[in-house]
């Protein structure tokens, strides 16, 4: 019994921190594609600001 709960616990972990790896992959992701839709945003109404005071 007590060997079936050390790799149940074992392989609960090691599942855990395969997802753990893969959420931190897609927030880095979903971090960059934000900072350059977020600087695209910023260039664009730069444009338009300087058109308006032209």
């Amino acid at each position: 019994m007590k060997r079936i709960t050390i790799w149940f616990t074992a392989l609960t972990t090691c599942l855990v921190l395969a997802a753990c790896g893969s959420t931190w992959s897609g927030v880095k992701e979903d971090s960059k594609e934000i900072g350059h839709s977020v600087g695209k945003g910023l260039e664009k109404a730069g444009e338009k600001i300087q058109d308006i005071t032209k």
